[in-house]
């Protein structure tokens, strides 16, 4: 396999002396002790894109400034397959041969990849996150059921269901009380994106939904306008109520929020 280069930040790969492999081929450069990534989870990563012998990358969030996040089933099969099974913290060398990568396609022309080349990735795996993840079953508890204008059927740690007190008064604003805190990196500013599980009542129970409804896990970017906006400083894995006041037309809504993971904002350029 090809050796890690990083100079500046910048990490890449030295083909010297490597062979250029027949079939998918995967070398753990450094193993995490995070959780394992399954075929069907979202990661997070940075990483380096190189034809096989190329001294140059056609993709790098590294170069980027940023980490990115993708799901496996949305990326070519060597990636999906390559990194399935690694675990969170990992630094690994994936190896695609064209058949499992762009040669399908006929390659990717924009990216100077032909279709007959093999390409690889060094990856950092950051953070993956399942469509039925959920927060922390150990999360600190530090508002306490009676002093909540819900009720919630569901323990930490597992998929939960929301519903108004009767004698619950209506939010004038939106607001956010945290219900559990880990001790999980904390969500950014403005440009975080923000993953979570979710289940909203409205303030009248007429109406009611989870995230699980919709596939599992959605996500919302920090500063758009959003309730959302309000778990900013939150750290992942903890549960969150948010109050959300009604109009003329539309009651009140009550979210109750578990953060499962977060991308942080691509950093500033000048």
């Amino acid at each position: 396999m090809p050796s890690v280069v990083e100079e500046d930040g910048i990490v890449s790969l030295d083909f010297e002396g490597a062979t250029e492999p027949e079939q998918l081929q995967v070398s753990v450069v450094e193993e995490g002790d995070g959780d394992v990534v399954s075929p069907e989870d979202l990661v997070v990563v940075n990483y380096a894109g190189q034809v096989w012998g190329s001294d140059e990358t056609f993709d790098s969030s590294w170069a980027r400034g940023s980490m990115t996040a993708f799901g496996l089933d949305m990326v070519v099969q060597g990636w999906r397959d390559g990194l399935a099974g690694q675990t969170e913290g990992s630094r690994v060398i994936v190896s695609v041969p064209a058949e499992l990568g762009y040669g399908p396609n006929g390659g990717n022309e924009s990216a100077g990849i032909g279709p007959e080349d093999t390409i690889v990735f060094v990856v950092d795996i950051d953070q993956k996150v399942s469509p039925d993840e959920v927060g922390d079953p150990d999360a600190t508890v530090v508002t306490e059921a009676d002093e909540l204008p819900v009720n919630i059927e569901g323990d930490l740690g597992e998929l939960a269901s929301v519903t108004v007190k009767e004698d619950a008064e209506e939010p004038e604003e939106t607001t956010s009380i945290v219900i559990a805190e880990s001790d999980g990196p904390v969500v950014g500013g403005e440009g975080t994106t923000v993953y979570f599980q979710y289940s909203a009542a409205t303030w009248d129970n007429s109406q009611n939904e989870q995230s699980i409804d919709f596939g599992g896990v959605q996500n919302a970017t920090i500063g758009q306008g959003s309730p959302f906006d309000l778990l900013e400083g939150v750290p992942v894995d903890s549960r969150v109520l948010l109050l959300v006041p009604g109009d003329e037309s539309t009651p009140g809504l009550a979210a109750l929020v578990d953060v499962v993971g977060h991308l942080p904002a691509p950093a500033a350029t000048e």
